[in-house]
């Protein structure tokens, strides 16, 4: 997959605290910001599986419809 260039602009002082930051780690600040980025956007996948699997299981599980059945009061009473 190729690469995309983008531009941002960053506060002097943040900037330079990333320049630090990706010096310790040896990396640069595009590789530090990309290796972020991929982490988020890893994490909003990770959610959005989880809830679209959470809400198939509900539906799955407890669609009890009620519409189909009814009680008495007697019955409901005797559980």
């Amino acid at each position: 997959m190729g690469k995309k260039n983008i531009t941002i602009s960053l506060d002097e002082n943040l900037a330079k605290e990333a320049r630090i930051m990706a010096a310790e780690r040896e990396t640069s600040v595009s590789q530090l910001l990309a290796e972020q980025l991929r982490s988020l956007v890893e994490v909003r996948h990770k959610l959005s599986r989880a809830k679209n699997d959470f809400l198939r299981l509900v539906k799955k599980e407890y669609n009890l419809n009620y519409s189909s059945r009814s009680f008495s009061r007697d019955e409901i009473h005797e559980l």
